[in-house]
C-alpha cells in the first residue's frame, strides 16, 4: 500500500520499464535505509570508500549512487548535481523507493566574520533565496532540518572531537554573484543577511530542508567553510581541504549510523 502524507501532498513515481525511477536510475532494492548525498561527483567515490562491499548502483544523469554497509547498516552515497533542482528531484525520488533519511555532505562560504576558513558549519535552518521550494509552498513555510538529524550530526562531531558552528544559511540559485569569483556587489549582497544573523551561504540545503520536511523525511546538512565573504580569507586548499571533507564524511557517516539505528542523543 502506497505510504499516505499526512499533509495531503503527494507526487506519482516516474518510472522506467525496470522498475528504476526516472532521473536515480535505481529502485527500493539499489538504496540503503539512509544516503550521504553530495554536489561533487567526485566526492561521492570518497564516500563509498567508507562502506564495506560497497556497490556502484547506478550512473544517470548527475546522479551516481553506491551502497553497501557502514558498521552493520546498509547506507547509500549519492551525487545529486549542483543547485536546487537536481536536489528536489533526489529528494522527490529517495521517498518514492522508500529512503526516508539523507544528509549532505559539501563546502559553503561563510558571511558571518566569526566563522573561519576550514570551520565545520552544521545548518539549523536556511533561508529560502531560491525558486524551486516557491514550486510547492509559499515563502512563509520554513526550511529547517528535523531534530534528529541535527543532533545525531552534532552528537558524531562531538564523539570524534571535532567542534562545528551551527546556525543558518541562505540558500540562492546565482552561484557567482556571492562567491569569491564575484567580479562586484557581494559585501552589499550579503549586507542584508548579515544584518538578520544569517551566518553561511550555499545553493541546496533549503530545497533539501523544505521539500524532506513536507514529504515528512529527516534531512540534515553539515559543510566545510572554504571561504569567508566578509573578511576575504579562504582556506588553504592544497593544505587543508581535503582532509576537512573527509572529517565531514566520517561525521555524517556516523550520523547516519545513529539516526538508521534509532540511538538517542545527548542535547
Amino acid at each position: 500500500m502506497k505510504e499516505k502524507i499526512r499533509n495531503g501532498f503527494d507526487s506519482i513515481p516516474q518510472l522506467e520499464k525496470d522498475g528504476t525511477v526516472h532521473h536515480l536510475g535505481i529502485d527500493h532494492s539499489q538504496i540503503g535505509e539512509g544516503v550521504i548525498l553530495t554536489s561533487n561527483l567526485e566526492r561521492v567515490e570518497r564516500i563509498k570508500d567508507r562502506f564495506e562491499d560497497a556497490k556502484r548502483e547506478a550512473f544517470h544523469r548527475e546522479y551516481i549512487t553506491y551502497t553497501g554497509t557502514y558498521n552493520d547498516v546498509r547506507i547509500s552515497a549519492m551525487s545529486i548535481g549542483n543547485g536546487c533542482m537536481p536536489t528536489e528531484i533526489a529528494v522527490e525520488e529517495l521517498r518514492h523507493i522508500g529512503c526516508n533519511r539523507m544528509i549532505k555532505v559539501g563546502s559553503c562560504y561563510a558571511i558571518d566574520p566569526d566563522i573561519r576558513p576550514g570551520d565545520i558549519f552544521v545548518p539549523q535552518g536556511a533561508c529560502r533565496c531560491e525558486g524551486a521550494t516557491l514550486e510547492y509552498v509559499n515563502i512563509q513555510y520554513p526550511a529547517v532540518s528535523d531534530l534528529d538529524s541535527f543532533f545525531a550530526l552534532l552528537q558524531s562531531a562531538k564523539e570524534k572531537g571535532v567542534e562545528v558552528k551551527t546556525g543558518i544559511i541562505r540558500t540562492h540559485d546565482g552561484l557567482f554573484l556571492e562567491s569569491p569569483f564575484a567580479h562586484e556587489g557581494v559585501k552589499e549582497r550579503i549586507a542584508p543577511w548579515q544584518k538578520v544573523g544569517v551566518a553561511c551561504v550555499d545553493n541546496e540545503c533549503a530545497t533539501m530542508f523544505t521539500v524532506a520536511s513536507i514529504l515528512q523525511m529527516k534531512a540534515g546538512c553539515i559543510y566545510v567553510v572554504t571561504d569567508n565573504l566578509e573578511t576575504g580569507e579562504a582556506m588553504d586548499y592544497e593544505k587543508d581541504y581535503e582532509n576537512k571533507i573527509d572529517q565531514i564524511i566520517d561525521i555524517a557517516a556516523e550520523a547516519m549510523r545513529k539516526l538508521i539505528k534509532g540511538e538517542e542523543y545527548e542535547i
